[in-house]
């Protein structure tokens, strides 16, 4: 059993003496960092705008797609000099960055940088690139943001976090070494079985880390266990929330089962810590020194005090693929207060819309997103993919193959699912040239309906089959306007129950002539639903998607629409 180091130590000595090894300057810059935050918001922005300055200078000097876009606006560098005139530049998305490629990369030879990517809450990895120079800079960040919750370099910290599948040996093991001297635990949130929770809390007990880290699905989950299982002795002094929302609930568990702070952290791989709350706990300092961030409307309005907003970062870091008015697609509240806690790093409100459903194992161990978002990127020639689960005994794995697809990868992939989700989970894989967005517009990477029930969505009473066609393929079809009236699709599955024999039957429907009144039973239907047969029509849904859905509807003898059943949708006749 190998104890942790003491924090003095790694503190004063070791740290020091590998960042003097590394020669990065780290410690130098986070004093620098440590400093501007306590500047007034104004000295601040003027910090922020020296940068920015020379930011879009280079921009627009060495990366072609810059370079053409200025000329295109009629634009210079100059010409930006606050945040109405930043307003003149077009929003950056992963579409742009995908389609540009190379044209994205600085020509500058003085500068270098590497590859990273992201699975990115929309399913579909982003490749890109990072400067090599930032590295250290958002090191020194991210300790200037444990220092908001109290904890300083070399303090013990544990980290339930997502681990790529594709780190080789040599690399792990580095890494081990590396965390090892540095006081940092990972246990991995890709198995929250009993035993592994188990075996994480005796690895805590022991370790009695300062901080704990971790998404707040993950780590909320593992205080109910160790809450349930009254499992003592592990009080880290603070909890860091982060890659996900947290939701008030779960902020109350860590709390109370831990006896620490939560502070919620808000970052990305396109720019690593972004925001982070300090111990006033009323909003997230937004690292404005480093980045310009913006709260937008949907058309483009920058949001008011209280209003919802998609974020959108420029990163002054990144000068070897510069993020200009980049769209994270994620959402935060905006706000003009002043944090009592005296910094003028400017505040957000919260952070919205930045969850991922969870799916279940057939053992009923929990599988969050981040998962699925690794494996998009660690199997080559996934374009975009989505999960769907409607029991725990399964899952199915639909994607968008790219250019670099095998179909050999398909291998890979079950491979790697079973070892998350066990042997018995049943995979079902569906290849396809397009993913659909939800009714409301937007796009789910995992859909999970697990815990949700099947609704009926649209039912026909007392319906009249007008004719049978045993010859056609096997369906029903109906008027074009009685479809309409019962918010049943053509090609949708629906349940038909006879009233007159007794049967029940499902069958595809499809669309008849408008206002004709026909309701034919057709193919293999025909032998269970006759002619003259009175039936009921019912088409089903899952439970969240039948809100405001519901048409429960009468028609006569001639199949004509009489009335609703319900005086509103969702009522239950």
């Amino acid at each position: 059993m190998v104890l942790p180091l003491a924090p003095s130590l790694v503190r004063n000595v070791i740290h020091p003496v590998y960042r003097g090894l590394k020669g990065d300057r780290l410690l130098n810059t986070l004093a620098e960092l440590e400093k501007n935050q306590w500047l007034s918001q104004e000295e601040i922005e003027d910090i922020q705008w020296q940068k920015m300055n020379l930011f879009l200078k280079a921009a627009a000097t060495h990366v072609p797609y810059y370079h053409d876009l200025f000329e295109n606006l009629g634009l210079k560098p100059e010409d930006i000099q606050n945040p109405i005139d930043f307003l003149k530049l077009p929003l950056l998305d992963k579409y742009i960055i995908r389609s540009e490629g190379k044209r994205m990369i600085t020509r500058d030879p003085m500068v270098k940088g590497y590859r990273s990517s992201t699975g990115g809450s929309t399913g579909e990895p982003l490749y890109f690139s990072i400067d090599h120079t930032a590295g250290p800079v958002r090191r020194a960040n991210t300790q200037r943001s444990y220092r908001m919750a109290e904890i300083d370099i070399g303090d013990k910290q544990a980290f339930i976090w997502g681990f790529p599948f594709d780190i080789p040996l040599k690399q792990r093991m580095a890494s081990a070494v590396r965390n090892y001297f540095s006081n940092i635990t990972y246990l991995s949130s890709f198995n929250m079985s009993e035993k592994a929770m188990h075996d994480y809390a005796m690895k805590l007990k022991r370790n009695r880390p300062d901080l704990l880290i971790g998404y707040p699905s993950a780590v909320s989950l593992f205080a109910e266990y160790v809450r349930d299982n009254r499992i003592d002795g592990i009080r880290p002094r603070a909890i860091i929330s982060s890659g996900e929302k947290i939701y008030p609930v779960q902020r109350d568990i860590l709390e109370s089962v831990f006896e620490s702070r939560v502070f919620d952290r808000y970052g990305s791989n396109e720019f690593a810590n972004v925001a982070h709350e300090c111990d006033q706990h009323k909003g997230l300092h937004l690292f404005s020194d480093l980045m310009f961030v913006e709260i937008l409307h949907e058309n483009g309005r920058p949001a008011g005090p209280g209003e919802l907003g998609e974020i959108v970062i420029t990163d002054f870091l990144n000068h070897y693929m510069p993020f200009i008015r980049y769209k994270t697609g994620d959402m935060a509240i905006a706000t003009d207060r002043k944090c009592e806690c005296g910094r003028g790093l400017p505040l957000i409100e919260r952070i919205e819309g930045r969850t991922f459903d969870n799916t279940m194992t057939p053992d009923g161990r929990s599988i969050g997103g981040y998962f699925w978002t690794y494996l998009s990127r660690v199997v080559p020639g996934i374009k975009q993919f989505q999960v769907e689960q409607k029991q725990r005994a399964g899952v199915t794995f639909r994607f968008i193959p790219g250019p670099d697809w095998k179909d050999e990868n398909l291998e890979r992939i079950r491979k790697e699912i079973i070892e998350n989700m066990g042997e018995s989970v049943r995979l079902d894989f569906d290849k396809v040239d397009e993913i659909p967005l939800s009714p409301a517009g937007k796009f789910r990477f995992i859909i999970s309906k697990v815990e949700e029930r099947m609704v009926v969505k649209s039912k026909v009473h007392k319906a009249n089959v007008t004719g049978v066609d045993p010859e056609k393929i096997d369906c029903v079809i109906i008027d074009e306007e009685l479809l309409e009236l019962s918010n049943i699709a053509p090609c949708e599955r629906v349940l038909i129950v006879d009233n007159t024999n007794g049967a029940r039957v499902e069958a595809f429907v499809m669309k008849g002539e408008r206002g004709s009144g026909e309701l034919i039973a057709c193919g293999a239907v025909a032998q269970q639903i006759h002619d003259k047969d009175e039936i009921i029509l019912m088409a089903f849904t899952w439970s969240e998607e039948t809100h405001g859905q519901f048409s429960n509807i009468l028609v006569d003898e001639n199949n004509r629409f009489v009335r609703y059943l319900t005086e509103k949708a969702g009522d239950i006749a």
